[in-house]
């Protein structure tokens, strides 16, 4: 898919929380907002709604680049190639990202292979791509954001995006919740508008 004169950029957003209505979900959607007021066509995938599973580690993308495994994994995969943004979100779970992000990220295998090993293309979008990583968790120690985000980074470069930024969030288990924190929800739109700006 290439961006047309008359095609937005697309910003795909996936969220990695297992919860309906969750506090990383909320910062997601202002960045998505914050790059739809800039222009952007977004989309919203949530894995907690899709059926797949973890990577087998079988090889059966080796030699083609794409996963062997049929399920609701082909759709996203579809939409990393087409998407010009991409916003990353979940909750730190044990200093790391949440079980149904990282079955995702290691599910990426195949973009993988296909970037490094088959030498193609990650996206047919042309221009620099950005990834941004959003991310919460509900104690204050800051540090397991690093942590998490080395998975993520190598997760993005797989998939062609460059690690552009990120938005984290510490302490959500107290008060007031996310969802009533103004600066920060307003800090999360301006990032979403710079993403699609600069």
């Amino acid at each position: 898919m290439v961006d047309g004169p008359r095609r937005r950029a697309l910003v795909l957003g996936i969220l990695g929380s297992p919860r309906e209505r969750s506090n990383t979900g909320v910062l997601l959607e202002r960045v998505l907002a914050g790059a739809a007021a800039a222009g952007a066509e977004t989309e919203l995938i949530r894995l907690r709604d899709l059926e797949y599973s973890s990577c087998r580690h079988c090889g059966g993308c080796d030699k083609t680049g794409e996963c062997v495994v049929q399920d609701d994994m082909q759709q996203v995969h579809r939409k990393l190639r087409a998407a010009r943004h991409l916003v990353l979100a979940s909750p730190i779970q044990f200093s790391g990202v949440s079980g149904e992000t990282k079955a995702m990220i290691d599910r990426a295998q195949c973009c993988w292979v296909g970037r490094y090993r088959l030498k193609r293309a990650a996206s047919e979008v042309e221009g620099e791509r950005r990834g941004l990583f959003v991310g919460t968790c509900g104690g204050r120690d800051a540090r397991v954001f690093e942590w998490a985000a080395h998975t993520v980074k190598a997760f993005m470069n797989s998939a062609g995006f460059r690690y552009w930024g990120e938005l984290f969030e510490a302490n959500t288990d107290g008060s007031p919740p996310v969802g009533e924190r103004r600066d920060r929800l307003a800090e999360a739109e301006n990032v979403g508008g710079r993403l699609v700006g600069q």
